[in-house]
């Protein structure tokens, strides 16, 4: 007998203790739900969003190697509500998109009517971009000079960095002056694509020629470096001089 009570009283003890269980409340399906948002334009399996009913949003991950330009959703949403845009329509120029922050909403509306709104977030698997300083000397900035009387006249300099899109296409080089004004973009070198560390440019006067960005400079001016990489965006802390002698 006392050994079944030790028995008894081992296996007591031996029983987990109670945990505290998190509940999520649950969510009853309305009619006017998306309910499946994936992307089709790729090669094998389709990339499914993860959608959020509470917080009314859609969040797609891309992978980086991908390189899209477009986007192409499918959409499922609950039965006989209507979404818009519609499933297939396109989502153009991701770059731009991710640039300048364009917001994407989808309006799911039920049969009663009713409408909900959901939010696209798009985040891309995309290394972080590291630029290399020009001027190492922010009170010393390196200086490069035009003279806008001479027929032919120019200027070049590099930038070294990472997490340059392999792609040219994709990234766009802007000089961006004191008060955040943006100029560009330049023109990169295509003469060293197979160096993913760095950006080369040259800028060229030469008559009607003449790179774009000299007719919309000031004639003496600071300006840092900004650097738009596909969905990656960095800029140098200190600024370069550039001098365009006897602009009119």
């Amino acid at each position: 007998m006392k050994n079944l009570y030790c028995i008894l009283l081992a296996a007591l003890f031996a029983l987990p203790a109670c945990t505290k269980t998190d509940i999520i409340p649950f969510t009853p399906e309305t009619g006017n739900q998306l309910l499946e948002y994936k992307i089709v334009n790729v090669q094998g399996s389709p990339i499914y969003g993860a959608i959020s009913q509470p917080d009314s949003s859609i969040t797609v991950y891309l992978p980086f190697y991908l390189q899209l330009i477009t986007l192409e959703p499918e959409i499922k949403v609950s039965e006989g509500a209507t979404v818009t845009p519609a499933s297939g329509t396109m989502i153009e120029d991701l770059p731009e998109l991710f640039h300048k922050g364009r917001e994407i909403k989808y309006n799911v509306k039920g049969k009663d009517g009713k409408v909900k709104t959901y939010t696209l977030h798009i985040q891309v698997q995309q290394p972080d971009l590291t630029l290399e300083e020009v001027s190492t000397d922010p009170a010393n900035p390196n200086t490069y000079s035009i003279n806008m009387d001479l027929d032919f006249d120019s200027f070049s300099f590099g930038l070294n960095g990472a997490g340059f899109a392999p792609d040219l296409d994709l990234i766009r080089v802007m000089l961006v002056d004191e008060q955040n004004k943006e100029y560009g973009p330049l023109n990169i070198s295509t003469f060293n694509t197979t160096d993913l560390t760095r950006l080369d440019f040259t800028v060229i006067r030469y008559k009607e020629q003449s790179d774009p960005i000299l007719a919309m400079l000031p004639a003496d001016g600071l300006y840092r470096i900004r650097v738009y990489s596909y969905a990656k965006m960095a800029t140098t802390k200190n600024p370069i001089r550039i001098h365009l002698l006897n602009k009119k």
